[in-house]
């Protein structure tokens, strides 16, 4: 069953009075019968807006009533660490059990036992156990009147009751949050309390709720958000006036440049509705000169014209081209072309790109050649020369593609354009036309002739991987030479030794190969090829697991050389300790409003505030430091990640370079006491397990991919539920892939799984792992079992990268926390 996220962020209720659609609050779309929600799409927002259409899922979780669990009769203290730790890995249920033990064991600490009703109130609630909840609270708030976690604890009640539908009861209780903390939460609180008046039917009472929320505190994205809303709200009120207020307030508030346009648009059509119909048309004006590229700027501009307002046809052809409208674009150009005495290139490109989309071919043909006869010295003279031979190459044409991109080089070796020109042409050759040396010949005359070029560069690139697919050694090692002696980066060069190396290798010349591995070894310290070649001089097979692992560490000491680091890096004069948060950061409302949402469970609210509060501070070291240890600690470890990274990248070291204790902060190991049983269970390095983790997730447990991909391994729906087949895991929900406890479980099994179908090869299974088992087969097929021709044989670039990426991972997991010597790389 999915659980409700009773953070209660801001998409989760649409104001509704009159005609707009009602989306009760979070805690009403619960589903206590436990079938699975799907997401809600929500497209009031245009596309492409702040955080783009609004989708509303909920929060996974299982069961609405706790099943009976077995647990060993553990001492107080030891069954509180335990729920704690449940608690932390996902485990609710658990959680649940071992509250419920501390409180059966009768009279007895009271500490103990005020953090048992608290924390089973928090388990229960984020469970989707609404009544047990509330009665844990209940018990918390009666028995320990004076626990400073009262106020949280009357918030998280109120979300309780809002879950059972006992909405007045839930108004009641953050109004009392509202006065015992007052300007802390104060948006979230009266959204709530607007959520319990709609289904009270009484939308006045909670439309001023809503106002109220609006007027209080947040970040930007949640606060434009509900806006919107309230704008809404306003409208079917007939209060034109106070809407577009609102509108105007996301304006200043807004950063997006397309949500930007959607509200100008809105409050325009506002405007014009409210019979301000000089305001509106003005700012429709002002809408298509600022956003012109926009859709919004394309429907403001048919107002405008439906209206006989006359837009500059110059400016109407960009906005109808952008909006792929090439008739309107072309009309327009036409039109512009009668107003001036010739008709600039800028226009005459756009004019032929708007046949070509219309696949006008010749008409296109034309208008570049315009170009070419009567603008012989214009910049645009080799833009239309390439625009001529993408039109042959989209109608299908490629020898003439092929011919006419060559012909730009031979006749015109001067232009600026004339080395894409070459480029293009091998590049057709190679792909479209499968005729490999005239492919690799035109490359090399790009690379002659224009050395250094980065189209020359990128043409040695793909010249010296389709030599070496098609067995053309000689032809292989000569680009890969010029590539290492051009290469403008490490990542290029460092690729080129290696290939050159392994070529060398082939030719018996241990001595030169050995020199050329060193180099790219050197070349891009921490990348991936500098890496491979690093463990290919130590004899080391990719991801050897260490001899043993260390997972504890001497923190004092770490934080020491850290902070010693720190002050030596970044000038930094403060005395004493360096990581306990500074006053700043403390009394910023941002870090005041997460720390408040963190505790009653409101996670994604949270983050949003200390998200922006964190890049806020990236060219703050020392702000920056402290918020990443200051993340790690609470469990906002996506966010301590990113810090970490941030700092890393300042100083301009590698993760290599840097202290322990800030290189485990970008590289953790959370979850560890998950990952090492699993990875135990089933044979895996858990150090390839926690990069999986870090790369899929960056440790975030309710990760989300485009893909579905879902929890801390990323697993997609189709694949969870195969697990759950084969392990047989009971009342299994795709929603339990957010738990941390089964997505680990899960992870591991699967990858375990991948790598019996590709004879235990990790390249392959981390392949299978993102780009399907199959496909991993097929390049191991491909490959002949070599590695480095395998990572070269997978035709999907996100695979490519990934797996890349997970070497890179590793090597940093292998050399902070493996114990053997000559680890580092």
């Amino acid at each position: 069953m999915s659980r409700m996220n009773i953070q209660h962020n801001p998409y989760t209720a649409l104001l509704s009075f009159g005609l707009i659609l009602i989306i009760v609050g979070s805690a009403c779309a619960v589903n206590l019968q436990g079938t699975a929600k799907e997401p809600i799409i929500v497209t009031a927002t245009p596309p492409g807006a702040v955080g783009g259409p609004m989708v509303i899922t909920a929060t996974p979780l299982a069961t609405a009533t706790l099943p009976p669990v077995t647990l060993p009769d553990l001492p107080p203290q030891d069954a509180l660490t335990r729920a704690e730790q449940a608690l932390h890995n996902g485990n609710y249920v658990l959680a649940v059990g071992q509250y419920q033990t501390v409180l059966n064991q009768g009279a007895g600490d009271e500490a103990l036992r005020s953090g048992a009703w608290y924390g089973l109130g928090q388990a229960a609630l984020r469970e989707g156990l609404f009544s047990q909840a509330a009665e844990a609270f209940s018990q918390f708030i009666s028995q320990y009147p004076l626990d400073p976690r009262m106020p949280q604890a009357h918030f998280q009640r109120g979300d309780a009751y809002l879950g059972v539908g006992n909405w007045s009861a839930a108004i009641n209780d953050f109004v009392t949050y509202l006065e015992m903390r007052p300007g802390i939460l104060d948006s979230y609180a009266y959204e709530r309390i607007g959520d319990a008046y709609l289904n009270l039917d009484n939308p006045q009472a909670a439309f001023d709720n809503y106002v109220a929320a609006a007027n209080s505190s947040r970040t930007v994205t949640p606060m434009v958000a509900m806006r919107e809303r309230i704008a809404a709200a306003y409208l079917n009120q007939g209060l034109y006036n106070d809407a577009i207020a609102q509108y105007n307030a996301i304006l200043s508030e807004a950063r997006n440049s397309g949500y930007l346009a959607g509200i100008e648009l809105q409050a325009a059509q506002v405007e014009i509705d409210a019979g301000k119909t000089n305001d509106g048309y003005n700012r429709l004006k002002r809408l298509i000169t600022t956003y012109p590229e926009t859709s919004a700027a394309y429907q403001g501009m048919i107002i405008l014209l439906n209206n006989n307002y006359t837009v500059d046809n110059k400016l109407r052809a960009q906005i109808s081209f952008a909006n792929e409208d090439y008739g309107d674009a072309i009309t327009a150009l036409n039109n512009y072309s009668a107003e001036v005495p010739a008709m600039p290139t800028d226009a005459l490109l756009m004019l032929g790109q708007a046949y070509r989309g219309l696949e006008n071919w010749d008409a296109a043909m034309v208008t570049f050649q315009t170009i070419l006869d009567q603008y012989p010295t214009d910049p645009a003279y080799g833009q239309a020369w390439l625009e001529q031979g993408r039109t042959y190459f989209l109608r299908g044409d490629f020898i003439s593609a092929v011919s006419h991109y060559s012909a730009v080089a031979t006749n015109y070796p001067t232009l600026p354009e004339a080395p894409e020109a070459l480029w293009r042409a091998g590049y057709i050759y190679a792909t479209q036309l499968d005729d490999v040396d005239r492919a690799l010949g035109t490359f090399d005359i790009l690379n002659q002739t224009y050395p250094g070029n980065r189209w020359a560069v990128d043409g040695l690139q793909i010249a010296a991987s389709l030599a070496l697919r098609e067995n053309k050694l000689e032809a292989a090692q000569i680009f890969y030479t010029d590539l290492a002696n051009s290469a403008s980066n490490g990542e290029e060069k460092a690729k080129a030794f290696f290939w050159l190396a392994r070529l060398y290798e082939q030719q018996g010349n241990t001595g030169l190969a050995q020199q050329t591995f060193l180099g790219a070894q050197q070349a891009d310290p921490g990348g991936y090829y500098s890496l491979r070649a690093a463990d290919i001089l130590a004899g080391r097979e990719p991801f050897t697991p260490p001899a043993a692992y260390q997972f504890e560490f001497d923190e004092g000491a770490a934080l020491a050389e850290a902070e010693q680091w720190l002050r030596a890096t970044f000038s930094i004069q403060q005395e004493g300790l360096l990581y306990p948060l500074n006053d700043t950061v403390l009394n910023d409302p941002r870090f005041i409003r997460g720390s408040e949402l963190w505790e009653v469970g409101a996670f994604d609210d949270a983050r949003a505030e200390f998200e922006e509060l964190r890049e806020d501070n990236n060219d703050n070291p020392l702000a920056t430091y402290q918020l990443a240890h200051h993340f790690s600690e609470i469990g906002a470890y996506r966010l301590s990640i990113e810090a970490a990274a941030t700092l890393v990248t300042h100083s301009g070291s590698s993760t290599f370079d840097v202290p322990s204790y800030i290189a485990r902060l970008r590289y953790p190991v959370y979850y560890n006491d998950l990952v090492l049983t699993h990875a135990e269970e089933y044979g895996l390095d858990p150090l390839l397990v926690f990069s999986i983790i870090r790369q899929e997730s960056l440790f975030q447990g309710f990760a989300t991919s485009f893909a579905y991909a879902q929890g801390l391994m990323q697993i997609i729906p189709d694949t969870g539920y195969w697990v759950a087949t084969q392990l047989e895991w009971p009342n299994y929900q795709n929603s339990d892939l957010y738990r941390p406890f089964v997505n680990v479980k899960f992870g591991t099994y699967y990858l375990a799984w991948v790598l019996t179908v590709v004879d235990n090869t990790v390249y392959a299974a981390l392949a299978g792992y993102n780009g399907g088992p199959g496909n991993a087969q097929s390049w191991l097929d491909i490959s002949g079992q070599d590695i480095d021709r395998f990572v070269q044989a997978i035709t999907f670039d996100e695979t490519e990268s990934y797996v890349t990426r997970i070497y890179e991972q590793y090597n940093i997991y292998r050399y902070l926390y493996g114990v053997d010597s000559g680890e580092s790389s």
